[in-house]
């Protein structure tokens, strides 16, 4: 196997700093982008700090580092930020989104551009089997900004034969999360013996997957011979309820202090599909909420 050029966009993030660390024995250089600097020092990663403001400078930095694929998965996420500062998230999500394909499409040399998108682009989930070609209903800016994305990425697929790869990720925890999500919070806060009260129901399911899987299927998609091909979901392997995650959690954590607003006897069941990326990648979640949990406070040992 030619060892190729890598740049990956949020380099230094939940996704992208394990990222580095695991291709850079698959890669003859890694450039990595991110306000962020990465600790990963090694001769065959180089970080660079600018933002990705025009196209212009993106199709140089290509050439300059003579990159033949693209990791984008840089970008500001979670909901509340959003609502907060929409101008920041969208510059962030969609207007360098498209600096990077526009100067990827110029280039002529990128042959995989693989794009960090989310299970937040649906919106309301199905209680079936949500599949590929479920419609795109986001229910906040931050979801409209990964629709708005993937729509656009789709048209470079076809308009230009593109080899681009929407991953539309489930919620991600792990050690190195900044941002809240049902998990991590749960976790911080028996960390800190703090009791907290959630607005849920107990035995509501939520797709959620482990860093670890997601970085695993990365980099399959990334190396697969199969060519042309464009979205896939990924999830965990299993859809905890609530109830679960924080059975799971307390055993790891002590005096875990847990309380639920909403109780409801039947099960609300959010499925996610991963049929497709099974048939088509051959990939499939490893870390089941047990093991990703353990997992996940081991590294905060």
């Amino acid at each position: 196997m030619n060892l190729e050029n890598i740049l990956i966009t949020g380099s230094s993030g939940l996704v992208g700093a394990p990222l580095v660390t695991k291709l850079l024995n698959k890669s003859n250089l890694i450039v990595g982008i991110d306000p962020v600097i990465n600790s990963e020092c090694n001769e065959n990663y180089e970080h660079i700090s600018i933002p990705l403001n025009s196209v212009e400078d993106v199709t140089n930095l290509l050439e300059k580092y003579v990159i033949t694929k693209i990791i984008h998965t840089g970008g500001i996420s979670g909901p509340m930020l959003a609502n907060e500062k929409p101008n920041l998230i969208i510059k962030n999500n969609i207007f360098y989104t498209m600096n990077l394909i526009e100067a990827a499409r110029i280039s002529k040399k990128i042959n995989r551009f693989i794009f960090c998108s989310s299970i937040s682009a649906y919106g309301e989930l199905s209680e079936s089997n949500t599949t590929e070609d479920y419609r795109f209903a986001p229910e906040n800016l931050y979801g409209a900004t990964k629709a708005s994305c993937d729509l656009l990425l789709k048209k470079y697929y076809e308009n230009y034969e593109m080899d681009i790869i929407s991953l539309r990720l489930s919620t991600i925890y792990g050690h190195r999360r900044s941002t809240s999500c049902f998990i991590n919070d749960i976790i911080n806060s028996g960390i800190k013996n703090k009791e907290i009260t959630l607005p849920f129901k107990s035995n509501f399911c939520w797709p959620y997957v482990y860093v670890d899987d997601v970085v695993s299927c990365i980099e399959k998609c990334l190396f697969h011979e199969k060519e042309h091909f464009y979205d896939y979901n990924v999830s965990g392997p299993d859809f905890p309820t609530y109830h679960k995650i924080v059975n799971e959690v307390s055993q790891h954590i002590g005096n875990l202090q847990v309380n639920f607003l909403n109780h409801n006897s039947v099960s609300e069941r959010k499925l996610f599909s991963l049929q497709k990326i099974k048939n088509d990648i051959l990939w499939e979640p490893k870390y089941s909420i047990e093991r990703g949990i353990k997992d996940y406070i081991d590294n905060l040992a």
